[in-house]
């Protein structure tokens, strides 16, 4: 069965689905502000808290229990129960902790059941394979819009210049929350897509990778021969770039860098003509000898000095 209807009558599997990635930025969201209150909390605070919580308690309810149907709907009532009778078989006895024992977990930190909660090789045993697809392309969305908010956002904090610290918190928050979104996207994509070109293409975010690009801020440092910038500024060549039909920042901080790569480009090219040049000719060859020659007992000069009184003679 495909995209079968909610029990609710709201929609289908495809509108479940992005519901439960909307209740996992909600989670992200209050933690994020939980992290931001003091300890302790001022009571209208906590009430707010407690306020946030319940909504989001009702919500993953739902989410649960309109999971359920859809388990049904995809796999068949038979099939659940012969699920059901696989894993749990009474001979065996309780194996649960008792009910007072059970630590009740925040609704911020609750895990909420998706299909990559499971992995691909589960969900292909159950049938669930439509499932499996229609969340891999939600995730897939889900990754490439929190990359083209990041891009736009470190874009646009290159571009702008000197900004209040007050402006600079929020746009590193804002940036903070499209990397902790991707990632959630990106576990959740090789849990149902574990192979190698969906690990090549969503690489991990590190933090050099969010550094502001100093093509833009400091265009006559030194060292830009080798500068390039961080692997999803270039993802899928023109696809990941954004609409530049209304102009803006966006489109010069493109423009500055593809600029910048272009000279770098034909500065390497006629290094390399130079050097096949000189290399092509007998006393072209000796020169470079020599010069490589002069470099490498340079070098062992300055070891020399920097190493002198300090050595150790070994027994």
């Amino acid at each position: 069965m495909r995209n079968p209807k909610s029990p609710s009558g709201s929609g289908g599997s495809v509108t479940w689905l992005a519901k439960g990635i909307s209740i996992e930025d909600s989670q992200d969201q209050l933690r994020f502000e939980l992290q931001q209150l003091p300890n302790p909390m001022s009571t209208s605070q906590e009430v707010k808290i407690s306020e946030k919580r319940q909504r989001l308690s009702a919500r993953i309810e739902k989410f649960h229990s309109n999971g359920q149907e859809f388990f049904k709907a995809f796999c068949g009532k038979e099939e659940e129960e012969e699920e059901d009778r696989e894993f749990w078989d009474e001979d065996e006895g309780y194996w649960g902790v008792p009910e007072e024992e059970v630590e009740e977990v925040a609704y911020e930190l609750m895990s909420i059941w998706m299909p990559s909660s499971i992995g691909s090789a589960k969900l292909t045993e159950l049938g669930l394979v439509d499932l499996l697809k229609e969340e891999r392309e939600l995730r897939i969305g889900q990754a490439n819009d929190c990359l083209d908010q990041l891009r736009t956002d470190l874009g646009n904090k290159a571009m702008e210049g000197t900004r209040t610290k007050k402006e600079i918190q929020k746009v590193v928050a804002r940036v903070n929350k499209h990397v902790r979104g991707y990632q959630r996207a990106r576990q959740a994509i090789f849990r149902l897509d574990p192979n190698v070109d969906m690990v090549e293409k969503y690489q991990e975010i590190l933090p050099k990778d969010l550094a502001v690009s100093k093509e833009v801020t400091e265009e006559n440092r030194f060292g830009q021969g080798t500068s390039k910038l961080p692997w999803f500024w270039m993802m899928d060549g023109e696809q990941s770039q954004l609409n530049f039909q209304g102009g803006g920042l966006m489109e010069e901080f493109y423009m500055i860098n593809w600029l910048k790569a272009r000279a770098r480009r034909d500065r390497w090219k006629e290094e390399v003509s130079l050097k096949r040049a000189l290399l092509s000719t007998e006393p072209g060859k000796e020169a470079y000898a020599k010069k490589q020659m002069g470099l490498w007992n340079d070098f062992a000069k300055k070891a020399r000095l920097m190493f002198q009184g300090k050595q150790v003679d070994c027994i």
